[in-house]
């Protein structure tokens, strides 16, 4: 009925109210609960006449009404008869565009297939993002071990509806009902509580080669009950969220396709030879698709569809459209998004937004704390249950990363508050700049005091000593490099110029002398964007530098001089540490130049 409801344009169930009640044989007021629970999978009894008024609100005709009675009623016949029995093959068909995962799957296949002295049912839990290819990858090893002879006796299949927009999560209950049914069990013989279904659930499959794919779990709680005990059993579950819960299970987590298998399955979604013409712009695609499942089979789908496209065509309606072009027909990926984004507690939430924001490739929870501007034991927290809910990854422990998608998808999110992405944005530079001060005292003595102040709920690093320090720098500098960037973009020049200048005796201690060159450079123009001649008369000079270290000696020496001409105009090219330094530095490089 969902989908006849779709077909009239999805009124919701309030108007639907409004439309069923005076079409009821006795006209009367019905509530828009009553109507949302005829919609309802888990409903027990329909009531002909409400299930009638409903289809004629829905603009069908008297055919169409005479079709839904007839099946109600047959319905009806069938649960008092004892409902359907003997259903024992109940796998969807294997996926048709099925690519890579072969380590994932060979695990999964070793798992089920090494029953030595195991005393229970193999609990095999695939787990990972929206659109990752959980079901498919399930289904994948499913048919493969049916096909092989494994697991003849009984496949049973249930969606439990754990993450949908449409439905609540299924009862363990009413899972457990349903399974009973088709191991022949009549309704009337089906006990009421959970346990007792459970209980009789073990016993019908005891002895039997058995294979449970139990879909989309919300959480441990919902499949503890329904997953059967005997050592002949294979249960395979998927899920958005972790479910380290359950005991002695296998855990495979899904990350994303590499480029390879996401051409491999453009191709096989929108044809061989299309794909293997343009080869280098089906890189591209699956690039801008982040090597999810889900979005190169969507792109792969529309290419298919857009006979006229070339595979170029493709990707740059993917690099203009972002998100929202990643859809085909009736399917899209920003929905799946949604919905785990929606089950988030709000905590999470703002977490997650706000991580959308940090430029670099991984964080810590230190940053992450700067960024919402939160105690640091209250962001790793945070990223944990992000991490539970596969929103975020952990490469390495304390490090912290967002897919590209996931991060296109949060920074969208963030901008939709401006406000809050600014704040943020501010307290994520300011901790960059005194974290990256407090390191750099270890190198040198600071040469002049911060022009940028710290905002409420940002705490920066401190370091017990200078291994401490490099190493922060060390693991810490790609993020830095970016910060530099992100200032400069977002006008807060004052960070965008005096990052650079801090981390400028890292750099050269440590031979990245290209890096320096590039922030550097930015700092220059940060500063002149800002008027800020002392600050980019110590850019130019840190630069001159730095294109010196890199044998640039004819941009060095130019660089240098600009410099020395604002240290002369501010009437400080003999008489500070730098000043002096530079008329030194300017000798040097004219004489290699």
């Amino acid at each position: 009925m969902n989908e006849y409801r779709l077909w009239a344009g999805g009124p919701s169930y309030r108007a639907l109210a409004r439309r069923v009640g005076p079409l009821l044989r006795s006209t009367q007021g019905v509530s828009q609960s009553t109507i949302g629970d005829v919609f309802q999978a888990r409903r027990k009894r329909l009531d002909l006449d409400l299930v009638v008024a409903i289809v004629r609100a829905l603009g069908a005709g008297e055919p169409t009404v005479a079709r839904w009675r007839a099946a109600c009623v047959a319905v009806q016949a069938r649960a008092k008869n004892g409902g359907p029995a003997g259903v024992f093959r109940q796998l969807p068909r294997a996926p048709a565009t099925f690519t890579g995962r072969e380590r994932e799957l060979a695990g999964i296949l070793r798992a089920a297939l090494s029953p030595a002295g195991r005393q229970t049912a193999a609990v095999c839990v695939i787990e990972g993002m929206g659109g990752v290819g959980k079901t498919q990858l399930a289904l994948q090893a499913a048919h493969t071990l049916v096909r092989s002879g494994k697991f003849a006796d009984v496949q049973l299949y249930v969606d439990l509806h754990g993450v949908d927009a449409n439905r609540p999560p299924a009862a363990p209950a009413e899972v457990l009902g349903g399974f009973l049914r088709a191991l022949g069990v009549p309704v009337q013989h089906i006990p009421d509580g959970v346990v007792q279904r459970a209980a009789m659930f073990r016993d019908r499959l005891r002895g039997r080669a058995a294979l449970i794919l139990l879909d989309n779990a919300a959480d441990e709680a919902q499949v503890r009950d329904v997953i059967g005990c005997d050592p002949s059993c294979l249960v395979l579950i998927t899920s958005r969220r972790s479910l380290a819960g359950l005991d002695g299970t296998s855990v495979h987590v899904l990350d994303a396709l590499t480029v390879r298998d996401s051409v491999e399955l453009l191709a096989a979604t929108a044809g061989r030879e299309r794909i293997a013409a343009e080869i280098d712009d089906a890189v591209r695609v699956a690039e801008l698709c982040g090597g999810l499942p889900l979005a190169v089979a969507l792109a792969g789908a529309r290419l298919r569809a857009r006979t006229g496209w070339r595979v170029a065509d493709a990707a740059e309606y993917l690099a203009e459209g972002g998100l929202d072009a990643i859809r085909a027909g009736g399917r899209a990926l920003r929905p799946v998004l949604d919905l785990s984004y929606a089950r988030l507690p709000e905590p999470a939430r703002g977490m997650f937004r706000l991580l959308g924001l940090h430029p670099g490739g991984d964080f810590t929870p230190r940053t992450a704390a700067a960024l919402a501007g939160v105690d640091p034991a209250v962001a790793r927290d945070l990223l944990e249950c992000l991490q539970d809910e596969h929103l975020v990854r952990q490469g390495h422990f304390g490090r912290f990363g967002l897919p590209d998608l996931l991060r296109v998808y949060a920074a969208g999110l963030a901008r939709e508050r401006p406000e809050e992405a600014d704040a943020a944005v501010a307290r994520l530079l300011a901790f960059c700049l005194h974290s990256a001060r407090a390191a750099g005292r270890f190198l040198a003595p600071p040469a002049r005091p911060l022009d940028v102040a710290l905002p409420a709920g940002c705490t920066p690093m401190a370091f017990a000593d200078r291994a401490q320090a490099l190493q922060w720098c060390e693991e810490e500098l790609p993020g830095l490099l970016a910060a530099v960037r992100l200032a400069a973009q977002r006008g807060h020049h004052a960070v965008a110029w005096q990052l650079p200048v801090v981390l400028s005796d890292y750099l050269l201690l440590h031979g990245r002398a290209h890096d320096w060159v590039g922030a550097m450079t930015i700092a220059v123009e940060s500063a002149r964007a800002s008027n800020d001649v002392r600050g980019e008369a110590a850019a130019l000079d840190r630069l001159g530098i730095a294109q010196a270290v890199t044998k640039d000696y004819p941009a060095s020496l130019e660089t240098l001089r600009q410099a020395f001409a604002l240290h002369t105009a501010r009437g400080t090219a003999h008489g500070d540490v730098r000043g002096r330094a530079l008329t030194t530095d300017l000798a040097v490089v004219r004489d290699r130049a």
